[in-house]
């Protein structure tokens, strides 16, 4: 297998394939913020965070080693030292020749230090290995093997020339109007279950860097030259303070995944020749719109094992301050959301695209996890208003909604605060509003990094999370000229109202949510009823003291009320109110949002909509946020290709059934593919104005997991269990409730309790 197209997966650093704990990358950028201490800036609370510790690394250069210097013994241990070498070279040809098939192997050790921060005195220390963390916290050049096909130098580089550029490699090859690209074939090994045709690094939008930094994507020229697209390109800077290896402003890039032997012959259904054209997904990463990387997710891995043969898209968009920097001045000068601008460039790109690598345009499907849910939803709602048609047909949302965090206006004092706090923190407060961004331009990237990182850190703790999108549409509460409209709006009002006034798309949906969303955004060691309640003060300032009351009877403490609460129980180590406090937060910001896409999608007459929970239990003892995304793929590393987590194995055999029959189907239908299996059935709304919280023949959703714990740390060999993969429950009493409660609140998030999100959401 391919390690690059493996390079996301957290597992792949350190630790044994048995040991390993690790999770999705996708989570969001508050696990960056794990090693240190966040003081909340309302006061009250405790800190939203985790202390980190790290083994030091010991690079070679730095071992030290004795010898006895006995000429005889040395030289006799140096000569079995070259016979040993020499066996070994020996037995690696002889392998690659008869199991290579044609593939050569190429190690590239790259930078590998590590370095977090620690706790404040006093806070409770949770030591994570490696494996255990997301790829995105740590710097993105941890060793990678590569098996790359051989071919012949004529045939792999040069100038194109005419049709095809001459190209008669065995290597994949495929000619779009910006070039001829080069791939690679992934080796099948156990890892796959049938071989993928990559190709890397693909441009899909010039340089956001120089005078294209803060300016939507710039579209490609024509070229007839041929490019190898055996690397991965540059992924976008991310909010973490540094500039790593392999990150840039030359970002704007796509990998494309495909089933290898695609056969094109005279009946080809289309101008490329093509006798089958494939469905498509498209991969969209989270990381809170201020990190994350489209190789996070392993798409070549989703195509070996997907039941049906797909073709798999994943891309980089900008992130932080370079893709979100809501302010008045973005406004007038029409820069607003540009990283859902790189989304949608990337979409139409497919549509210009796909058909060469055997795609069917008219079958695509997005994908995408947290922050990239988040962003599919904005772009279900713009479509339906928009002068083209949607680029996709299909979506696939993966705990992450538009109603999860505060969405408003650009000039929300918010952010208006937040855009001069950033120039400040980069020396920029002076400069004129009509200079601006022609300064920005300018500055170093570390610069701009920096100011980014500065700001984050002081909001980090409460809705107001910056560098995110913002409503681009016509704002009724202040002067709509201060708004640049001369590209189309991306998010035309607040995404409750878009629910609730229809404007949105009706596509079929898969979307869902883990059982404990919340695990990775608590405080650790919270123990008391009054920290239970400062921390939704925290999170939202404009809850009310009857709100704080609400939420102490919706769930119960377990202090006081030792006998009822559900949450007695907690992992060893945590504070009394940990399990509290991540149901409740889990309820807020994934389950009950989730919940409420699905709501409108089947009020709105979408037969096809399915929502699941992600049930198996991994670090903490818990289903935490992103830790199916793995399991979606079917990534072996993960699993266990030697069998370790067999469970696993088992439902990330029926999660990528019903993901990738869903994904072919142009009708959405996720039991396409089911065979043998339990049948997903479509979710019906429970939620009604009248009498919904009796419906117990609605609400039907696909449990994924449940009782699978072969990733818990902390339990035994002979303890692990491996769960059922899939059954379907119906939502309990308590989900109804919480979601009720926290939809007629949705405003307080949606603008922080403003003139235009002061009404609450209608049911």
């Amino acid at each position: 297998m391919d390690a690059k197209d493996r390079e996301a997966s957290p597992h792949l650093s350190g630790g044994s394939s048995g040991s390993r704990s690790g999770r999705s990358a996708t989570v969001e950028l508050l696990l960056q913020q794990q090693h240190r201490t966040r003081t909340s800036s309302h006061g009250g609370g405790g800190g939203i965070g985790m202390g980190i510790k790290q083994r030091p690394l010991v690079r070679p250069h730095q071992r030290s080693y004795s010898y006895t210097h006995n000429r005889a013994g040395f030289f006799s241990n140096r000569i079995l030292l070259w016979i040993s070498g020499l066996a070994v070279l020996v037995l690696v040809w002889i392998y690659l020749r008869v199991y290579g098939h044609g593939y050569g192997y190429s190690l590239r050790n790259s930078h590998s230090g590590v370095g977090f921060g620690s706790s404040r005195p006093g806070q409770q220390e949770t030591k994570i290995s490696l494996g255990e963390l997301p790829a995105f916290i740590l710097p993105p050049s941890t060793t990678e093997t590569t098996l790359v096909r051989m071919t012949k130098p004529t045939a792999a580089a040069g100038k194109g020339k005419g049709k095809g550029g001459g190209v008669k490699a065995t290597a994949p090859a495929v000619e779009l109007k910006q070039g001829i690209y080069i791939g690679t074939t992934n080796f099948k090994a156990p890892r796959f279950k049938k071989a993928v045709e990559t190709f890397r690094g693909i441009p899909y939008a010039q340089t956001t860097g120089g005078q294209n930094r803060f300016r939507p994507p710039q579209p490609l020229k024509p070229s007839k030259e041929t490019f190898q697209a055996t690397e991965y390109g540059e992924f976008c800077p991310i909010n973490d303070g540094v500039v790593y290896r392999g990150q840039g402003e030359d970002c704007l890039n796509v990998n494309v995944y495909r089933p290898a032997g695609l056969v094109k012959g005279k009946h080809g259904k289309d101008k490329h020749g093509y006798e089958v054209k494939l469905p498509v997904v498209v991969y969209i990463h989270g990381g809170g719109f201020n990190a994350g990387k489209g190789i996070e997710r392993n798409m070549a891995s989703f195509v070996a094992w997907a039941e049906h043969d797909v073709i798999a898209v994943n891309f980089n968009y900008r992130v932080g301050a370079l893709g979100f920097l809501p302010s008045d001045v973005t406004a007038r000068e029409g820069l607003l959301n540009l990283g859902l601008r790189d989304q949608q460039a990337l979409l139409e790109w497919v549509q210009d695209n796909i058909g060469a690598f055997g795609g069917d345009k008219g079958n695509v499907t997005i994908m995408g996890l947290s922050a990239g849910a988040h962003s599919i939803g904005h772009h279900i709602m713009h479509y339906s208003n928009s002068s083209k048609p949607a680029p996709f047909h299909k979506a696939i949302l993966e705990s992450g909604a538009t109603t999860a965090r505060a969405v408003f206006y650009p000039t929300h004092p918010r952010h208006l605060i937040q855009f001069r706090e950033f120039l400040t923190a980069i020396n920029a407060a002076h400069v004129p509003e009509s200079e601006i961004f022609s300064h920005l331009r300018k500055l170093p990237l570390e610069t701009i990094i920096y100011g980014s990182k500065a700001v984050w850190d002081k909001y980090v703790d409460s809705v107001t999370w910056p560098f995110q999108p913002v409503i681009d549409g016509p704002n009724p509460y202040s002067n709509s000229s201060q708004v640049n409209h001369t590209l189309p709006d991306i998010i035309p009002d607040l995404p409750i109202s878009s629910w609730q006034n229809n404007h949105h798309l009706q596509i079929p949906i898969i979307t869902g949510y883990n059982t404990n969303e919340g695990t990775i955004f608590i405080p650790p060691d919270a123990s008391t009823n009054s920290e239970f309640r400062s921390f939704f003060k925290t999170l939202i300032p404009t809850l009310k003291d009857s709100d704080l009351d609400h939420l102490e009877k919706l769930y119960p403490d377990p202090v006081t009320h030792p006998h009822t609460s559900p949450y007695v129980s907690v992992p060893s180590g945590k504070g009394a109110q940990w399990n509290r406090l991540d149901t409740a937060y889990s309820h807020y910001a994934y389950i009950c949002p989730v919940l409420q896409t699905a709501h409108f999608m089947t009020l709105s007459g979408v037969p096809e909509v399915y929502v699941y929970r992600y049930a198996a239990t991994g670090l903490f003892g818990a289903a935490n946020h992103g830790d199916e995304a793995p399991v979606v793929a079917h990534d072996m590393e993960f699993l266990g290709y030697r069998g370790e987590r067999p469970g696993l194995v088992k439902t990330a055999d029926e999660m990528i059934s019903f993901w990738s029959g869903f994904i072919a189907s142009k009708q959405g239908d996720a039991n396409h593919a089911r065979g043998k299996r339990v049948e997903w059935p479509r979710f019906v709304s429970p939620f009604h104005k009248e009498g919904w919280w009796k419906d117990m023949g609605k609400g039907k959703v696909m449990v994924f997991g449940e009782g699978n714990n072969e990733r818990d740390r902390d339990v035994s060999e002979g303890s692990r269990k491996e769960g059922t993969p899939a059954k379907v429950e119906t939502l309990s009493k308590l989900e109804r409730e919480a979601c009720k409660f926290w939809w007629e609140r949705v405003g307080l998030s949606q603008g922080l309790g403003r003139q235009e999100a002061s009404g609450k959401a209608k049911l």
